[in-house]
């Protein structure tokens, strides 16, 4: 149950950022594709959330 929250919290955490940047960008007139956001949010979590998880035995 450990790594489900820390799964969540990644997952929350880099949804902030990517949040953040979006509205940079949109504040500068650049409108950034929501689908290869959403690709990228993906691949930063499962990457983030496996380094963290890597020695960990439940």
């Amino acid at each position: 149950m450990k790594c489900f929250f820390k799964g969540a919290a990644i997952t929350a955490a880099i949804l902030i950022v990517f949040i953040a940047v979006n509205m940079f960008c949109n504040m500068k007139g650049i409108n950034l594709d929501s689908v290869s956001n959403g690709a990228v949010i993906a691949v930063c979590a499962m990457l983030i959330y496996q380094s963290l998880t890597k020695n960990n035995k439940e």
